[in-house]
C-alpha cells in the first residue's frame, strides 16, 4: 500500500545538506519500504465486495452538531495523532464556503456503534463545525468574500446567516455492523482523503479502543525503547513505533509457536490488541516490567545495533541497516526471559554475541529470510535467537 510519506528521496537531497542528513533520509525510506512492502502482502486479501454494507443519509448541521454535542461522534480518535491541524484561516474559510452555499464534500464514518460514529474521513471539518458552532471558540479571519464577517463568532451572526449554517446539508456514509473489520480495513484505507491513508496500525487502534491504547502510548515513551528506534516525529504520528510494540507484546502474550502463517501477522497482531484490552492490572504491569528489561537489555548489548541486521564494518564504516520489526519481536521477547544473571553474562559476552548473531546472518539463509520479512518464518526466527543467547551463555 504505498503512501505520500516518502516525499523526501536521496535524488533529491540538495548538495548542502550533510551526509549525516542523507544517511538518515536514506534509513527511513528503506523503513518505509520494507514497511509498506509488508502491508500489501498482509492486506492483500482483506477485500470482499459482496461483505461491503454501507448506507447513504442526507444530514443537516443541526443534526450533526446534536450528536457531536451528546459525543455520538467521536472528534477524538486514538488512531490520529493530528487530528486538529487546521489553520483559523483554512477553519474560516470552511465556514465561509458554508455562508455562500458552496457545497462541500461527503463525510464518512464507521456506524458499527449506533450511539458512538468513528469518523473515517471529515475529521477536521467536523472539528471545525464544532469550534465555531458549539464551542465558539473560532473567530472569523482572512475571508475571501465576506469580509465584513471577519473577528465574528458563531453568536455574532445574523439569523439569516446562522440559517444557513445550520439548514446546510451533508451526505454521510455509514459503514453499517456487520461489516467485518477485514473489509472495514479496506474501506479505511481507500476512502481517507484529510491526509494520508490509514495504515495497519492507525486502523488497528480506530477499531480497538480501551486500555490497550493507553498501554502502548505509554511504552512508547520509555526513553530506552525511544534511543534505540529513534523514529521520526512522521513515523510517530503514523503508529509506527505503537506497531512495534505491540509485536513485542503480541509474542508476550501469545507464545511464538501459536503464530499461523495462513492467518498472517496482521490477524496475530488484531488477536494481541483484543487480548491486551481484557488482562488485568498485574498482568499488564508484568508486561511493561518486561518490555523496559528488554529494552535496557538490548542497549547494554548493542547499543546502536539493537534490533537491526549487523554488516562487518565496510571501508567507510559508518552505513547500517534500518531497525527490523522481526529483529526487534524476537529479540525484545527473547532477551525479555532472561534472567539477571543471564543477562549480566551476555553483557560482559556482547561482542561475542554480535559475532555469533553477524555469523548465523551470514550462514543460515533460512534465519536472513525469517528476519528480511516480518510476517515469515517467526518459530525459526525466535528459534534461532534463542540458540545464540545459549551459544554464547555456554562457552
Amino acid at each position: 500500500m504505498k503512501n505520500s510519506t516518502n516525499d523526501i528521496t536521496y535524488e533529491q537531497l540538495t548538495s548542502q545538506e550533510t551526509e549525516l542528513q542523507e544517511e538518515e533520509e536514506e534509513e527511513e525510506e528503506e523503513e518505509e519500504e520494507e514497511e509498506e512492502e509488508e502491508e500489501e502482502e498482509e492486506s492483500s486479501d482483506f477485500f470482499d465486495p459482496t461483505k461491503i454494507r454501507i448506507t447513504t443519509k442526507q444530514i443537516t448541521m443541526d443534526l450533526l452538531i446534536k450528536r457531536i454535542e451528546y459525543k455520538e461522534i467521536n472528534l477524538n480518535p486514538d488512531f490520529q495523532r493530528n487530528a486538529n491541524i487546521w489553520t483559523d484561516k483554512a477553519k474560516s474559510r470552511l465556514i465561509e464556503s458554508l455562508l455562500i452555499r458552496i457545497p462541500l464534500p461527503a463525510f464518512y464514518m464507521d456506524a458499527t456503534k449506533e450511539d458512538e460514529w468513528l469518523i473515517i474521513d471529515g475529521l477536521q471539518r467536523l472539528s471545525t463545525f464544532k469550534s465555531f458552532i458549539l464551542d465558539q471558540k473560532l473567530v472569523l479571519k482572512d475571508l475571501e468574500f465576506l469580509k465584513e464577517l471577519e473577528k465574528n463568532k458563531y453568536s455574532d451572526l445574523s439569523r439569516n446567516y446562522k440559517r444557513r449554517i445550520n439548514e446546510a446539508e451533508f451526505i454521510v456514509y455509514l459503514i453499517e455492523p456487520g461489516t467485518p473489520p477485514k473489509v472495514k480495513y479496506n474501506i479505511f484505507r481507500r476512502i481517507n482523503t484529510g491526509g494520508l491513508p490509514l495504515n495497519l496500525q492507525e486502523f488497528r487502534q480506530a477499531i480497538n479502543p480501551g486500555q490497550a491504547i493507553k498501554i502502548l502510548k505509554e511504552l512508547a515513551n520509555i526513553p530506552e525503547f525511544q534511543k534505540l528506534t529513534s523514529f521520526s516525529q512522521k513515523r510517530k504520528n503514523r503508529m509506527v513505533d505503537h506497531e512495534f510494540i505491540l509485536g513485542f507484546i503480541a509474542f508476550t502474550l501469545i507464545s511464538y509457536n501459536c503464530y499461523s502463517s495462513d492467518k498472517g501477522r496482521d490477524d496475530f497482531l488484531d488477536q494481541a490488541m483484543k487480548k491486551l484490552n481484557k488482562i488485568d492490572e498485574n498482568r499488564v504491569q508484568e508486561i511493561k516490567n518486561k518490555f523496559i528489561f528488554a529494552m535496557k537489555a538490548a542497549n547494554n548489548i548493542f547499543g546502536e545495533d539493537a534490533f537491526r541486521k549487523i554488516r562487518k564494518i565496510t571501508e567507510d564504516g559508518k552505513r547500517k541497516y534500518p531497525i527490523n520489526k522481526a529483529l526487534f519481536e524476537s529479540w525484545s521477547v527473547t532477551l525479555s526471559d532472561l534472567s539477571e544473571q543471564e543477562l549480566e553474562t551476555l553483557i560482559e559476552r556482547k561482542e561475542n554475541v554480535k559475532e555469533v548473531f553477524i555469523k548465523k546472518m551470514e550462514d543460515d539463509s533460512n534465519f536472513l529470510e525469517s528476519v528480511s520479512q516480518a510476517a515469515t518464518k517467526v518459530p525459526y526466527r525466535f528459534d534461532t535467537i534463542k540458540e545464540i543467547i545459549k551459544e554464547v551463555l555456554s562457552c
